[in-house]
């Protein structure tokens, strides 16, 4: 008992500091005694006037402070306090603390208050301090309790279903899925992530937001291209309509006679014009120095054989 009131204690004081002073912050230390305290619910199930202990600890230290001082106060205690109801309490013994953030709830259900508030708490802009390694705890985190407690995730789940979802919701149906589906959803041509790939849907989402693109971009799901091959698809086309062009004479007199493309084929012209300019004499220069260079050698040969 001693020691789960201590990872309590460690706990409230994580978020003190977070308020109070972000820059001593320790996030991975806050991940550690998080888990700490998750670890020893399952065995709260059996030890019951331990659990009922740690309900009044848990009490206690929520009456010190407003739930919703701060994004992490009221997301880790929200999210926690709702696994300890679940899982430790068997009996309706210790459930003070449950009920006491039950009540300042605008949605008194779990499933249907993690889904239109904490989650679209994780997703304000600046959530978290931009801290994106708590935001993705957190993600995991309503992800396995919607895994243990919501309802199961649709494996064959509509473009159309998808695209109706807030955009929060989107993100943490993603996650869901890789969780309990797997994490090369995007490379299976039956998934929806695929599909949603092909479409561009995920790029589209991107733009939503910085959280967005990360986690998009952390799960592989953005289609990103390269410099050289945006640049070589411009050429491409370019190449297309400048051999169509030149296909007909008819058509290229046409072309000619609009404004744009005389401009453009002019102007291609004097760059070309210039870079041979500019290109010509280099080669120029380079070739007779060679072969300077190659009658030098052939003199020093002929030289070489004659004093023999």
């Amino acid at each position: 008992m001693s020691d789960i009131k201590s990872y309590i204690n460690d706990l409230f004081r994580y978020i003190d500091t977070y308020e109070n002073n972000y820059p001593a912050f320790q996030a991975e230390a806050f991940f550690q005694t998080y888990n700490g305290i998750y670890a020893v619910f399952q065995a709260l199930r059996q030890q019951r006037n331990e659990a009922v202990e740690v309900d009044y600890v848990f009490l206690d230290h929520l009456k010190e402070s407003p739930l919703t001082s701060s994004d992490l106060r009221q997301l880790t205690l929200q999210i926690m306090i709702s696994y300890f109801e679940s899982e430790a309490d068997v009996d309706g013994r210790s459930n003070q603390a449950y009920e006491y953030c039950r009540n300042l709830r605008p949605v008194k259900q779990d499933v249907s208050f993690f889904d239109n508030h904490l989650l679209p708490l994780l997703f304000e802009e600046g959530s978290l301090n931009n801290n994106f390694e708590l935001n993705s705890f957190f993600l995991n985190e309503l992800a396995r309790f919607m895994k243990k407690f919501g309802k199961p995730v649709k494996a064959g789940l509509s473009p159309e279903a998808f695209a109706a979802l807030p955009e929060p919701l989107k993100i943490l149906e993603l996650a869901r899925r890789r969780e309990e589906l797997g994490s090369e959803l995007v490379r299976d041509r039956t998934s929806l992530e695929f599909h949603l790939r092909q479409v561009d849907a995920f790029n589209k989402l991107g733009t939503r937001g910085k959280l967005y693109h990360y986690y998009l971009s952390k799960w592989d799901y953005l289609v990103t291209t390269s410099f050289w091959a945006r640049l070589k698809g411009y050429l491409g086309v370019f190449w297309g309509k400048i051999k169509g062009a030149f296909s007909n004479w008819r058509y290229f007199k046409l072309v000619m006679t609009q404004r744009n493309p005389a401009y453009l084929f002019y102007g291609g012209i004097i760059v070309i014009m210039l870079a041979l300019a500019v290109l010509v004499p280099s080669w120029w220069n380079s070739y007779r120095e060679s072969e300077l260079e190659n009658l030098r050698q052939r003199a020093d040969q002929v030289q070489q054989n004659n004093n023999r």
